[in-house]
């Protein structure tokens, strides 16, 4: 019996390279301001801040409520701006965003949206990425020896010192480099940048490194030249299983060139604008995107539990960092403009849609809850109207209704969570322009769901 159709699954076309409570599951508890009353699903945002460990700001679109957080053993309520500090013990302190920017992404699934129900089918699993990403914080490196030589200023100053002499000598070599030289130089500064700027504000980088637009260039040039050499001439498994296994940590993040990559880059993505405009230039919005939809062809994780000799993380934990991280990276860039019209310009737009409504095998589910949080965070914050003229020209709507209509093997609880994910998307897209909301009727999106309902 052949593979199940997947709906209208595209060929991403990557080009060749130029040359909550739970036993076992500790409670989080916030320190932060009393502020005014919140949103529906708490224990979704609660589960997010679970699962943190290098994140520099975290946005939510709401506050919340006291009231909302005691079911949860939860103190006090998130402000619409903070900044992460740290963690200590079971304690997330969060201080006022300094860069108070409003048009942070929401980093997660759009939980608003989401119902208590399907919320609580996930809750084991998001304690078991909240347990991963403390063993990641406490494994991977000395903890308290770096948080101490992070927060020592003097520490901070010699390493940013050498970082630039670092790049100097890059960009300024005194005889000609090869490619691999090029690169192999600037792998090598990836850990010291995310050490030097791993726990200040992103403004920083700004003020700190006068030549972050041109490391930005090259640690973006970098990731699209890696991901088209993986694709490059493969089958989507084969792809898809490269790019993993470069972008997957290792034994120690130093030793994880993919690894430090897409750290170094997920720093950068918290910058300012300037920042996401040079990554957009060098089409890294639409190679992640990619890449992504690539990753619904992965291949069925052997023996997920057992971690290799030597090795401090088993491969399924080693693909939930992956999709923690990379999935931060696509949120951040989706929250601008520019990614969302660079993404319309290269025809990979259409990838996301056909994406959240596709079959994929139940492995790689997550995956299309990432696609998902992407075109949520889009369409809140990325949408302008050239973009909602492409969705419209390029039928995404009708896309999405027509896999959701004629793939047998799709679940009633995940046409349920497509539907969530299609209606949000159309309820942000209503305050820019009503075209969207119109193709859904003209496609008998309507009818479609009565009798899905009705069923």
């Amino acid at each position: 019996m052949g593979a199940p159709v997947r709906g209208t699954r595209l060929n991403p076309g990557l080009p060749p390279p130029p040359p909550t409570a739970n036993p076992g599951c500790e409670e989080e508890y916030v320190n932060a301001d009393l502020l005014t009353s919140g949103v529906h699903s708490v224990r979704r945002e609660l589960r997010f801040i679970r699962t943190l460990k290098r994140v520099d700001v975290i946005v939510w679109e709401h506050s919340f409520t006291v009231d909302q957080f005691k079911p949860f053993g939860v103190r006090g309520t998130f402000t619409s701006n903070f900044e992460l500090v740290g963690i200590e013990g079971n304690t997330i302190l969060i201080t006022p965003n300094r860069d108070s920017n409003s048009d942070l992404p929401v980093i997660d699934s759009p939980g608003y949206c989401e119902s208590d129900t399907l919320d609580h089918a996930s809750t084991e699993a998001d304690c078991t990425e909240m347990n991963i990403m403390r063993k990641f914080r406490g494994g991977t490196v000395s903890a308290t020896s770096q948080d101490e030589a992070n927060s020592n200023p003097q520490h901070t100053a010699l390493g940013l010192m050498h970082l630039k002499k670092l790049f100097s000598e890059y960009s300024h070599p005194p005889h000609p480099l090869s490619d691999k030289e090029k690169d192999d130089k600037l792998y090598n500064m990836l850990p010291l940048f995310c050490k030097v700027f791993g726990n200040s504000p992103s403004s920083d980088m700004m003020e700190k490194f006068r030549d972050i637009l041109s490391f930005c260039h090259e640690v973006s040039r970098l990731m699209v030249t890696e991901m088209r050499r993986r694709a490059s001439n493969q089958s989507t498994e084969a792809a898809s299983s490269a790019i993993v296994k470069f972008l997957e940590i290792e034994n120690c993040e130093e030793s994880s060139n993919g690894w430090m990559l897409l750290s170094a880059l997920n720093l950068l993505t918290a910058g300012d604008a300037s920042l996401i405009q040079v990554m957009t230039t060098v089409s890294v919005p639409s190679t992640l995107v990619k890449c992504l939809y690539l990753f619904f062809d992965l291949l069925e994780i052997e023996d997920p539990d057992t971690a290799k000799t030597g090795s401090d993380f088993t491969p399924k934990e080693r693909r939930i960092l992956l999709q923690k991280i990379f999935v931060q990276v696509l949120v951040r860039l989706c929250s601008h403009t520019t990614p969302a019209e660079e993404l319309a310009h290269k025809d990979d737009l259409t990838l996301l849609f056909s994406a959240i409504t596709s079959w994929c095998p139940p492995h790689n589910v997550m995956w299309r809850k990432s696609a998902a949080e992407v075109l949520m965070t889009l369409s809140r914050h990325g949408l302008s109207q050239p973009v909602v003229s492409y969705i419209h020209q390029k039928s995404c709507v009708a896309l999405c209704i027509d896999n959701m209509q004629r793939v047998p093997e799709l679940s009633p609880l995940e046409i349920v969570e497509m539907f969530v994910a299609v209606f949000c998307f159309l309820k942000d897209s209503s305050e820019v322009s009503q075209t969207l909301l119109d193709d859904f009727r003209s496609c008998q999106g309507y009818l479609f769901l009565s009798e899905f309902l009705l069923k």
